[in-house]
């Protein structure tokens, strides 16, 4: 089988403006095509889950400063 994820690092406003605290700008796409089990479609992720989530599909081990943790099963 396969996995496909499809994310962005941020989002932006409608004017593109981007990097900044507001809610526009830290939302991200997130489209997940696979096997495994992940959270119900209302959660709300942190960016920070994005790279542990990508490392632990991959089988390749998480590092101990990354703190979030992966939210596909």
């Amino acid at each position: 089988g396969y996995e496909v994820i499809v994310t962005a690092d941020h989002g932006q406003t409608d004017r593109g403006h981007h990097g900044g605290h507001d809610d526009d700008m830290q939302d991200f796409a997130l489209y997940y095509f696979g096997q495994g089990k992940g959270p119900e479609a209302d959660t709300l992720l942190d960016q920070l889950q994005l790279a542990p989530t990508v490392l632990a599909r991959l089988g390749v081990p998480v590092p101990a400063t990354m703190k979030a943790k992966p939210f596909l099963d």
